[in-house]
């Protein structure tokens, strides 16, 4: 997950003379930590606008001015958001080579928020190369620190996705029980993330149409 939401990005979707737009923001130059900081928000933006390879470009661009201005916790921030584009565009080695470093800076400057984050996105890759013990094992370090943290929707977010590792690894008991824990959790929220969790579980049926067996 790219665990960012960019709130210093600027919401203006006019250019300015010195500036671009790309998804709805405004990219101003002069202050560069500010323009990497927006870069990070039109990269979150335009991910969730399914336009990954600008989000990528723009994850990219925000490491570039990252590392100019010597800002360790923007360059781990940028990594992670780089590292989760690439496995949106399916190319997951990638995604793993950028969330790696990510990890190493978050784990050196103590950031478990960034840590719980980049867990989860590696996670994720690991998932869809097919190393499904590898994804759990990464998902469970996520939780762990997100447990820590409070952060009760991002736990439920990253239990959602150990039920989906568990049901491609056939082990359907484990996938309902990861699904119902995230739900609870979403229902106590009262988020609306909880309908399309529910629909899941309904559709998979009482026994996910398989055979029962724990991971």
């Amino acid at each position: 997950m790219c665990g960012w939401s960019g709130a210093a990005a600027a919401t203006s979707s006019r250019p300015t003379p010195n500036g671009s737009t790309r998804c709805g923001l405004t990219t101003e130059t002069g202050d560069l930590t500010g323009e990497a900081h927006t870069h990070i928000a039109l990269a979150h933006l335009c991910g969730s606008q399914n336009q990954h390879p600008e989000a990528l470009r723009h994850g990219q661009q925000a490491l570039h001015l990252y590392r100019t201005t010597g800002h360790r916790p923007g360059q781990a921030r940028a990594l992670n958001t780089i590292g989760w584009q690439h496995a949106q565009l399916d190319e997951h080695r990638d995604a793993l080579t950028a969330c790696h470093q990510a990890l190493a800076l978050h784990q050196e400057l103590d950031d478990r928020s960034g840590q719980a984050a980049t867990w989860d996105s590696i996670g994720y890759a690991h998932h869809h190369l097919g190393h499904y013990d590898r994804a759990v094992a990464c998902y469970q370090q996520a939780l762990g620190l997100f447990r820590g943290l409070g952060d009760r929707y991002y736990e439920a977010d990253t239990l959602a996705r150990v039920g989906d590792t568990h049901q491609a690894a056939g082990a359907y008991r484990a996938a309902r029980w990861a699904w119902r824990h995230a739900l609870t959790i979403l229902d106590e929220l009262r988020h609306p993330d909880a309908r399309q969790l529910r629909a899941k579980l309904d559709a998979a049926g009482p026994s996910s149409a398989g055979p029962l067996r724990d991971a």
